[in-house]
């Protein structure tokens, strides 16, 4: 313990995160009483002048460390806070020392806590979590109990590597990055009662309720009504760790031991269906508002229970439902679509945006650059559909203009997951591949309009030459590999 007694002590003053130190203020009952004493004491002259001055001494050295003569660029010093700066600078050798990059250092910074326990911990790290890499470490020390994470995967690492649960070193670090200390805690404080009967869960099952954000209370509810949700109401365990197995489980399948039943019985859904609805980040809401909505969607606007459910089954789903409710008589009366067509717009991760992003463009889109309806649902029909919609807006002008791409080019590269990114890849690389790689733009269309266009583009770039070169393939056959449609 004397080992970690330093750099805690230290770390403790960096650790002032605001949203920390509010809670901190908040639960504190030592910080209640002294503001209470104080304010029984009569004034004093002193002590106010005093405690500016004692900030000001605090402060200003923080803020007038020039960590250029450590080698940080000014893009580097801008991301650290003032009050961590003095700390980078008190660990700067030893973390550099540990083979740390200033990128890193400036990423850990994040949670000024971590910089001393790794800087002091490094080595006892490394023998604990022999394949931990640079990166791992930073990737939970970074996070906001990140010190406090470390440090507990000191204390029970070498518990968790062996029976019931035999945790390796990727496993250990995604608990203490998604989940926390606490999830680290309560994994090995409950590794016997998780693995034993009647839960009889296995490792991997461990690992994924413990790896998010709540994943000490997923577990602990896991305990609790696994063996209610699978006699009582028919559910499988591996149905219940899918449920847990995401931000806010325990809201999740508390709210599916409540709502189940009348979802089933009143609204006529399936256990399977709810399930579905419960198995993502934001379960409990979207559960809550299908109770709500599923009889207004179904009987007020036409859709099916299925597809409610559908709209449900993703993340975000309850802003989707409600903005369905919402926008669906506007975006069929005023802008000719189907309610299948919103529905198809309203199913994906970020279903809410898309809609309201339709709404706004459809007319500019239609009006202005000569697309179709049908077009604008095709590309908003995907993850990330709103962001594919306003950069179509503002690039397709210009790839039609100064590249030579027709708009229904465009309008397949933007009707795939990661749109966005595969229209802004090829405005970059279109010029370089055709010209110093000599494909077409066709080709290059055909690699974009795909999901991961972005990725395969780029691939195609840097791996072209040598597949031809040294491996004796054709371009033709580079691009059907980049090309799987």
């Amino acid at each position: 313990m004397s080992a970690f007694g330093a750099p805690h002590t230290e770390a403790a003053s960096g650790e002032g995160d605001e949203v920390q130190s509010g809670l901190r203020a908040a639960d504190d009952p030592q910080a209640t009483v002294q503001v209470a004493v104080t304010a029984a004491r009569p004034p004093r002259a002193k002590p106010v002048p005093r405690r500016r001055a004692a900030h000001t001494s605090d402060a200003s050295p923080a803020g007038q460390v020039d960590l250029c003569t450590l080698g940080y660029s000014q893009q580097q010093q801008e991301k650290i806070k003032l009050k961590a700066r003095s700390t980078v600078a008190q660990h700067h050798e030893a973390l550099i020392g540990h083979g740390f990059t200033r990128a890193q250092i400036v990423a850990l910074s994040q949670h000024p806590a971590a910089l001393g326990t790794v800087a002091v911990k490094y080595q006892v790290m490394i023998a604990a979590l022999p394949e931990a890499t640079h990166e791992d470490i930073v990737g939970v020390g970074k996070q906001w109990s990140g010190a406090r994470a470390l440090e507990a995967l000191l204390t029970v690492s070498g518990e968790l590597r062996g029976p019931p649960l035999q945790l390796d070193t990727g496993q250990l670090l995604k608990i203490a990055k998604r989940g926390g200390v606490t999830a680290v805690e309560a994994v090995h404080a409950w590794r016997n009662a998780l693995t034993g009967a009647p839960l009889n869960l296995t490792p991997d099952q461990v690992v994924a309720i413990a790896s998010n954000i709540g994943g000490k209370q997923a577990l602990e509810t896991v305990q609790l009504l696994l063996p209610v949700l699978c006699e009582q109401h028919g559910l499988t365990p591996d149905q219940v760790v899918a449920i847990a197995s995401n931000g806010g489980g325990k809201q999740a399948l508390e709210t599916v031991q409540r709502l189940l039943p009348v979802l089933c019985k009143d609204h006529g859904l399936t256990p399977a269906q709810v399930v579905a609805i419960a198995n993502h980040d934001g379960g409990k809401q979207a559960l809550e508002t299908v109770q709500r909505l599923l009889p207004v969607l179904c009987k007020d606007h036409g859709l099916t229970p299925a597809q409610v459910v559908a709209i449900a089954s993703n993340g975000g789903g309850k802003q989707a439902l409600e903005t369905v409710e919402q926008l669906l008589p506007v975006l069929c009366k005023d802008h000719g679509l189907t309610p299948d067509q919103v529905v198809a717009i309203a199913n994906h991760d970020g279903g809410k945006p898309a809609l309201e992003t339709v709404q706004r463009l459809l007319p500019v889109l239609c009006q202005e650059l000569g697309l179709t309806p049908d077009q604008v649902v095709a590309i908003a029909s995907n993850i990330g559909g709103k962001q594919a919609l306003e950069t179509v807006q503002r690039l397709l002008p210009v790839l039609c203009e100064q590249h030579g791409l027709t708009p229904d080019q465009v309008v397949a590269i933007a009707s795939n997951g990661g749109g966005k990114q595969a229209l802004e890849t090829v405005q970059r690389l279109l010029p370089v591949l055709c010209q110093e790689l000599g494909l077409t733009p066709a080709q290059v269309v055909a690699i974009a309009s795909n999901i991961g266009g972005k990725q395969a583009l780029e691939t195609v770039q840097r791996l072209l030459p040598v597949l031809c070169e040294q491996h004796g393939l054709t371009p033709e056959q580079v691009v059907a590999i980049a090309s799987p449609r």
